[in-house]
């Protein structure tokens, strides 16, 4: 059995091991140790993999790990497929997630860690769980729908929870926090604006007048985990309307309510929602930078930057670009679809909105500081991009936060 696990390794590039009474049996000739931990035991155990169920695992340190668990000779065992990482963190997630638990010292090592492991999907890494468990118990498993019927449970679990919380806050009169500002964070996560979302969130708790709902009377880590539930499912709605792929979004979500129900702190929840709302708003950012190629890519994030700026035209932002003007334009026309003008207008509309709901702007401020020649002229774009006039949509949506 050895020889064959050890092939299947060989094959897919993924680390497979045992777990058995506090010994690990490693099947590949290197093994792959998270520097943020002394063994690979101690990776395990501090990762929750030795539930008695299957789990398909996003860690915190951006890795995937399928646990199966199964009996052999009357003693539990788990076969541990990874790690391996489903996508490669962005260089700012590195640092963030090192400075939060201090160990910044380890960036370097860290990083070359995630770059050795494989990349592989949920899918992928079912496959070669089946495979293996096949080759180790000689029975074949089902896993996508042992996990399937997990979720299921799950579900139920948290749709009770959901309704638990309504008739607590009734019962209580519970108190909470502006909507509006909250909906301006899930905002962040449509748009992919991955730097904005964490200190805006931050800020935002630091307000005299923020307070969570209380969601379990009597366990202050279980309240945190369901308000953690309810903000995965608000972050899952804002990524598929940022455009990710809803299967995408929901398996992203499935996998964040398992990681969650594993920690044992509320600072651990704590930091663990921010992540949530980070690594939600980082998938809609990759999604929107696949969409076209790095020039346009680019040119879009200037004008984004740069919104505030009075010469937006296409031949200055060409210039700082590095490109040809006409040749700019004419990608820009051919891969989204509309001129430089139009998204730039786009995007200053979708600006004034915000300026509106949240900052409370007039219109001759919004004009101002945007650059429209006159009200006039604003709010004909606006209407154009909107469907309504600015005093409509404020009327529409000021007391309307999703």
């Amino acid at each position: 059995m050895d020889n064959i696990l050890s092939s299947l390794i060989e094959v897919t590039k993924v680390p497979i091991s045992i777990y058995y009474d506090a010994n690990m049996t490693f099947f590949s000739s290197d093994k792959i140790i998270n520097p943020l931990f002394d063994t690979f035991q101690e990776h395990v155990i501090n990762c929750g993999l030795l539930g008695k169920e299957i789990q398909l695992t996003n860690t915190n340190y951006y890795e995937s790990f399928l646990s199966i668990p199964f009996i052999q000779q009357n003693k539990r065992h788990w076969l541990i497929i990874g790690p391996t990482v489903y996508n490669l963190p962005t260089k700012e997630g590195v640092v963030q997630l090192l400075t939060s638990i201090n160990r910044g010292y380890l960036k370097e090592e860290f990083e070359s860690y995630l770059m050795s492991l494989s990349i592989e999907t949920s899918n992928q890494l079912i496959e070669i769980g089946q495979i293996a468990y096949y080759l180790t118990s000689g029975t074949e498993l089902n896993i996508r729908e042992e996990l399937k019927f997990i979720h299921q449970q799950q579900d139920t679990e948290i749709e009770w929870k959901q309704s638990s919380y309504i008739a607590n806050v009734r019962e209580n009169s519970y108190y909470h926090h502006d909507p509006l500002l909250e909906r301006r964070i899930y905002q962040f996560i449509e748009e992919g604006k991955v730097q904005e979302i964490i200190p805006y969130h931050q800020a935002f708790r630091k307000r005299d007048d923020f307070e969570y709902g209380i969601l379990s009377r009597k366990s202050e880590l279980r309240s945190q985990k369901n308000i953690a539930i309810a903000t995965i499912t608000l972050a899952t709605r804002a990524a598929i309307r940022g455009g990710l792929h809803p299967e995408d979004a929901y398996s992203l979500g499935d996998v964040m309510i398992q990681d969650l129900e594993e920690l044992n702190s509320i600072s651990k929840v704590d930091w663990f929602r921010e992540k949530i709302l980070y690594d939600f708003a980082e998938l809609v950012k990759r999604h929107h930078q696949q969409r076209y190629s790095r020039k346009i890519t680019q040119c879009q994030e200037y004008i984004y930057k740069h919104i505030y700026e009075s010469d937006l035209s296409v031949s200055w932002v060409a210039e700082k670009l590095g490109l040809n003007p006409k040749y700019l334009s004419n990608l820009f026309k051919k891969e989204t679809g509309m001129s430089i003008s139009e998204y730039t207008q786009k995007v200053k509309v979708k600006e004034a909105k915000n300026m509106m709901l949240y900052f409370n702007r007039s219109i001759t401020e919004i004009c101002n500081t945007l650059h429209f020649s006159d009200q006039s002229y604003f709010i004909k774009v606006f209407k154009r991009h909107t469907k309504m006039t600015p005093g409509e949509y404020i009327k529409k949506n000021r007391f309307d936060p999703y």
